[in-house]
């Protein structure tokens, strides 16, 4: 079985304790689904002129000013620009080898996590859970690491809300598994506009649900906001000889082939296109077997 592209991380301190006295799924921690975008504090324009300014500069190819990408940041930052922050604490975290003005500063990436935690962004959230599962900069802590991911997926992360999707479908035993709890996580981030988390979703759909067009409906989203997987797994579902991998159960198309191939070369030259009406103008065909949707067959998906 094909594992989760979102590495699974260990909720143990929260989740672990309720299987060890073998409670049923009844005692998991309530889920109720919320968005990201309604729990991110608001971002200053002037700070928000500055970091777009230090992300052009980014994008910049060849040699790039990292002197002025991290003051232009700093400068954001100092009117609590949470993606500046979050920007800037990657920077540290890997550094730029060979390149002046942004070296690995693990202390300094902390501060930043610390201070996007402190204005309660659930990405911040995020961040914490992560570093604290690998012990970068922290102690080790797979209790610190479950607390801060079930605090970032109820403020609306979509990444932490599919790492806790992945973690009950995919990574319990097998007579733990429990699709229904993970699908709450997954529909919940598939709603947002996080193409990574909209991929998840798709791939659980795919994997977990064997529903075969829902899961083409989230790789078509996915490729609305420009994800390359999305794109590529369009294209392969309708090819005459689709690969393992790209079929999906459809019948060959080779006009909605030809669109999604032009579609993936458009985004081969220029990955930051966006198809924004590509599901109102290319609504997907029904599958010959599971129809719209395999639980709901004469109903298209909705998220």
């Amino acid at each position: 079985m094909p594992k989760p592209l979102i590495k699974s991380f260990s909720i143990s301190a929260l989740v672990l304790s309720f299987f060890l006295s073998g409670a049923t799924s009844m005692a998991y921690p309530t889920f109720i689904c919320a968005y990201e975008k309604d729990h991110n504090p608001p971002l200053d324009a002037e700070a928000e002129l500055w970091f777009q300014e230090a992300r052009a500069l980014e994008k910049v190819r060849g040699v790039k000013n990292w002197r002025k990408i991290v003051w232009l940041y700093e400068k954001a930052i100092a009117k609590d620009h949470w993606k500046a922050m979050h920007n800037l604490a990657g920077l540290y975290r890997t550094g730029w080898p060979g390149q002046p003005g942004v070296e690995q500063d693990t202390s300094k990436m902390l501060d930043l996590y610390e201070r996007m935690v402190k204005l309660k962004v659930p990405l911040g959230y995020y961040n914490w859970a992560v570093i604290a599962e690998h012990g970068r900069g922290v102690l080790k802590s797979d209790r610190m690491a479950s607390s801060y991911m079930f605090q970032a997926a109820q403020l609306g992360s979509p990444l932490a809300q599919v790492r806790i999707g992945n973690y009950f479908s995919f990574e319990l035993p097998r007579n733990r598994q429990d699709d229904r709890m993970a699908e709450s996580y997954f529909r919940c981030a598939g709603g947002q506009d996080s193409p990574e988390a909209i991929i998840e979703t798709a791939a659980f759909y795919e994997i977990a649900k064997k529903n075969k067009p829902r899961a083409l409906f989230y790789y078509q989203r996915a490729a609305s906001l420009g994800n390359f997987t999305g794109v590529s797994n369009l294209r392969g579902a309708f090819e005459t000889m689709p690969h393992p991998i790209h079929d999906f159960g459809y019948k060959p198309n080779p006009e909605l082939y030809e669109l999604y191939t032009t579609l993936w070369k458009q985004l081969q030259a220029d990955n930051n296109l966006r198809f924004p009406n590509l599901m109102k103008d290319h609504p997907l065909p029904a599958h010959p077997t599971q129809g719209f949707d395999a639980e709901h067959p004469d109903r298209r998906p909705e998220l």
